[in-house]
């Protein structure tokens, strides 16, 4: 099957015949070259080649292979995919061929991209994406006989905290928009603080899909609306509509210019991620800020980091402390019991004594007569 050869150079060679072609490969030691003259052995009896650095694709063109057939990615996840292996990847690994990338080199790629600057974050999602190109070099095309990134640590770093606001914070940012006439916005401030979808769902929302209950069935994805949701392009779910946002939406649907989506632009057609960008935080020519989520949350007093998907923590703690469970808050977020446990369990646990509706939070914030009749305070 296979044999070993001392060479002049002080070194092994280990030759075998793989579809009647002759194979070698040179060994420093004995040790190593009967250790290789093993798994050659192995694998021929296994019926699979076996593969040297020289016979697998770099890297590059390897994962140029592997994102050309991912027909399933998002634009805006595809181009997130290429700019970390151009920025992170491929400089340091993308000339090595795929069966070199063993876990001390990419141990070593790790360490001098922190060394060079690279954010941990980032960086940890950039080996994400190797990780994921890598388990298909392992299967279908066996050059690797296990994926060396699973042996990789990720880079450490502290993530950013979770934000909620209360119900009286979510109304100040609603109110803002309100007092300038913009209504829209000032209704998906309320569906996004209140109900809890994701601002790609409210933004592919259609009067269609507003009753009792929200039906979630498509996305937004950078302008172009598409079946699904993050979590899947099959995924539907109908989520809890409190009274009051069923009310703002009643109001919005009076005064809105269009009959299809509920936040689409004037001409009817969906939002960009321009427009996304543009309202959450637009600038001026002047270098000030015109009517944005950002300049709200400055002038409310809420500062200049909170994001629009901060307001969906704010649905989970209103829904926790009206005593939903974590599978309840899992199915109206739209994501798993296990992420509405680690996220959302401390707010469960807590345990108020008397329990409120999510429409009592919310009239209480408002300064309306609440659900029993009291005037809230």
């Amino acid at each position: 099957m296979a044999s070993i050869h001392p060479t002049r150079h002080g070194t092994y060679e280990v030759k075998w015949r793989e579809n009647k072609k002759p194979k070698s490969k040179s060994c420093k030691t004995k040790s190593e070259a009967q250790s290789l003259k093993v798994e050659v052995e192995r694998r021929l009896a296994a019926g699979r080649g076996f593969v040297r650095g020289q016979d697998a694709p770099t890297l590059e063109i390897f994962s140029a292979q592997w994102l050309a057939g991912r027909n399933d990615l998002e634009a805006s996840t595809r181009a997130k995919y290429q700019e970390w292996l151009e920025v992170h990847i491929l400089p340091e690994l993308g000339h090595l061929s795929v069966a070199e990338l063993k876990p001390r080199r990419l141990q070593e790629w790790q360490d001098q991209r922190l060394a060079e600057g690279a954010g941990p974050a980032v960086l940890g999602k950039a080996q994400s994406l190797l990780s994921q190109i890598l388990k298909r070099a392992v299967l279908p095309y066996e050059y690797l006989d296990v994926n060396p990134a699973l042996a990789l640590g990720r880079p450490s770093y502290r993530k950013r905290d979770h934000r909620w606001l209360t119900a009286a914070e979510v109304e100040a940012l609603r109110v803002w928009f309100l007092e300038r006439e913009d209504i829209g916005s000032a209704t998906l401030i309320s569906v996004l603080g209140y109900v809890g979808i994701r601002p790609q769902d409210a933004l592919a929302l259609e009067w269609t899909h507003v009753g009792e209950r929200l039906t979630i069935i498509q996305k937004n994805s950078g302008g172009e609306i598409r079946p699904g949701s993050k979590t899947g392009d099959r995924y539907k779910r109908t989520v809890y509509l409190p009274e009051p946002v069923s009310g703002d939406l009643s109001a919005w649907e009076d005064t809105a210019l269009t009959s299809g989506l509920v936040f689409g632009k004037r001409d009817g057609r969906p939002w960009t991620k321009n427009d996304w960008d543009n309202w959450r935080s637009r600038i001026r020519p002047d270098g000030s800020r015109g009517y944005s989520f950002k300049q709200a949350a400055e002038d409310v007093g809420l500062g200049s980091t909170l994001k629009p998907y901060d307001l969906r923590h704010t649905c989970a703690t209103l829904c926790a402390a009206a005593g939903w469970n974590h599978i309840e808050i899992a199915q109206q977020l739209g994501h798993s019991p296990q992420e509405s446990m680690r996220t959302y369990q401390h707010l469960i646990d807590s345990n108020p004594a008397e329990r409120r509706s999510i429409e009592d939070y919310i009239a209480e914030a408002r300064g309306v007569r609440d659900l029993f009749g009291a005037e809230a305070q």
